[in-house]
């Protein structure tokens, strides 16, 4: 039974320090049997980052996205406030809930990803957030964790949880970004492909770990890793400089059934490009990103490719999808086609720029 020094031990061998600003994604489970469960786990975390610091967790909604009633706030918000009265639970785990419960907690408003934060500079990470065009790009508290130089923490999970990817995404508007809703400030990072650190998580620790940029260790029976989000922030944008595809995947040999070969190539790029020397995108954007049509298909449907899924219905008309592009999140829970499959991005479809066509594919 791990109880809560040996917890506090550990969180320091592994880089924590006092005064930090922690983001943190976390698995009681996987952390094993804990005296005192949740609560003390955040009283680890509380006692090691001290007085001054600050611990920041998801308390995101994203799970209700068929259900409009659930979000976190309506719109137009009915409250002036800069952060979010709601007490409505987040669906990240029991950790995150305790933090969450805990007297004194701020959270951020957003209808689908709000964060909440605990300490002195919980304000000033979250208050930015209600003005965000989108959920992790500009305005978010990813923004004020890299100018506190915070850290960013994951507790019994791997680097595949952490939301951050989604930063340098938004600010540089890569061309795989599916729909934007407005007014929720949501969109679909993976229509135009399969994102690698959801099919092939342990390629990403691997290649964290390769740059250097991860310090991994055992907190309780949990594998954890810690990485300086500026140093994190520097990694992601020198990646996407090098390749605005990276994060994704597309099967080089166009067969939609083997991405492997795609993801080992785009994991050597990483470490290739962060081995040259971090640099910084050119053509970072400010403003909101261009909608998409939710349901309907660009001007080209390949039906001759391989990754065509066929049609499924959904709002009255037929939707062509892709077995190679990401779910769609207002479409998914349909069912069906819609559970496995993408929704067709032909016209922008990165096999038609980079890959040799077959002669299935005229």
């Amino acid at each position: 039974m791990t109880n809560r020094q040996i917890i506090v031990n550990a969180l320091r061998n592994l880089g924590v320090c006092e005064g930090d600003s922690v983001m943190m994604h976390s698995s009681l489970s996987a952390l094993g049997p804990i005296d005192g469960g949740a609560e003390t786990v955040v009283d680890a975390l509380l006692e090691t980052v001290g007085s001054s610091g600050t611990l920041l967790v998801p308390a995101f909604r994203d799970s209700v996205w068929g259900d409009p009633s659930q979000f976190l706030i309506t719109d137009p918000c009915p409250c002036s406030q800069r952060l979010c009265p709601s007490r409505q639970p987040g669906f990240q785990g029991v950790i995150a809930e305790a933090v969450r419960k805990r007297e004194g907690s701020l959270r951020s408003c957003h209808r689908t990803h709000s964060w909440v934060a605990l300490g002195p500079s919980a304000d000033r990470l979250l208050r930015g957030h209600r003005d965000s065009v989108t959920f992790c790009g500009k305005g978010s508290p990813f923004e004020e964790l890299l100018v506190l130089d915070g850290c960013v923490l994951t507790l019994g999970v791997g680097v595949n949880t952490i939301t951050f990817w989604h930063y340098w995404e938004e600010l540089l508007q890569v061309p795989y970004l599916g729909h934007y809703w407005p007014d929720n400030k949501h969109m679909n990072h993976c229509v135009g492909g399969l994102r690698i650190q959801y099919e092939y998580p342990g390629i990403m620790q691997d290649v964290c770990r390769a740059a250097g940029i991860l310090k991994e260790g055992k907190i309780a029976k949990g594998d954890s890793g810690l990485m300086r989000a500026r140093v994190f922030d520097s990694f992601m944008a020198t990646i996407m400089a090098d390749n605005p595809w990276c994060m994704t995947l597309r099967p080089p040999d166009r067969e939609c059934g083997n991405l492997a070969i795609d993801a080992l190539r785009k994991a050597e790029g990483m470490l290739r490009a962060w081995a040259a020397g971090p640099k910084r995108p050119a053509n970072a954007l400010n403003g909101p990103p261009a909608p998409i049509p939710a349901t309907g298909p660009g001007s080209v449907v390949r039906k001759d490719c391989p990754a065509f899924a066929g049609y499924q219905d959904a709002q009255g008309h037929p939707v062509p999808l892709c077995r190679a592009n990401g779910r769609h999140p207002e479409l998914f829970r349909t069912g069906g086609l819609f559970n496995a499959c993408g929704v067709t991005t032909c016209d922008r479809c990165i096999w038609n720029e980079t890959f040799p066509k077959r002669p299935s594919c005229a």
